[in-house]
């Protein structure tokens, strides 16, 4: 199976992406109710008796203190119903790669934009302290390529606009 994508990675073209690859009859659909709560999943599909539970973080999930909060509490009533989460953050686009690493999924996906900070001006300097954490699990945790890239994108964005106004102190190692 092969994917088209084309420019920056959206919510709405990761939902795409996913119902082509999982299949109508997976598809669980976009914006389900969390129980008990007044909150949302952004997508969800089921191979087999796995639910997986997608969510795409746009920037807000990293400076957003309140918004981190109910992610983990959107995390905590999906573990607790067996659900596996999958959180893919607005700086990672869909690929082949990221695809596999993400999801556990296999489909050939053409991407033309690259990873990182390309074409957004909401750096890790603006995201909160709870947000600089997420941030640097998430991204030691990737592909080495995917990490390389991204890396790769602050240093560009630094050297556009100053470190000082791209990553916090406690990334400046990163560059």
């Amino acid at each position: 199976m092969r994917i088209e994508i084309d420019g920056y990675l959206l919510q709405r073209k990761l939902e795409a992406a996913l119902i082509q690859i999982v299949g109508e009859d997976a598809w669980l659909g976009r914006e389900l109710k969390v129980p008990n709560s007044r909150r949302r999943w952004d997508m969800a599909y089921q191979i087999g008796d796995q639910t997986t539970v997608v969510e795409f973080d746009g920037d807000a999930h990293y400076w957003n203190s309140l918004k981190i909060k109910v992610d983990k509490e959107k995390d905590g009533v999906a573990s607790k119903l067996g659900y596996r989460v999958v959180r893919v953050p607005y700086w990672v686009q869909l690929t082949t790669e990221t695809l596999a690493y993400y999801f556990g999924l296999k489909a050939e996906i053409e991407q033309d934009f690259p990873h990182g900070f390309i074409a957004t001006k909401i750096f890790p300097a603006s995201f909160s302290e709870l947000g600089v954490g997420r941030f640097q699990r998430e991204l030691s945790s990737l592909p080495s390529n995917v990490n390389e890239a991204v890396i790769a994108s602050l240093k560009d964005r630094a050297q556009e606009h100053g470190d000082e106004y791209v990553v916090p102190s406690a990334l400046q190692h990163l560059l």
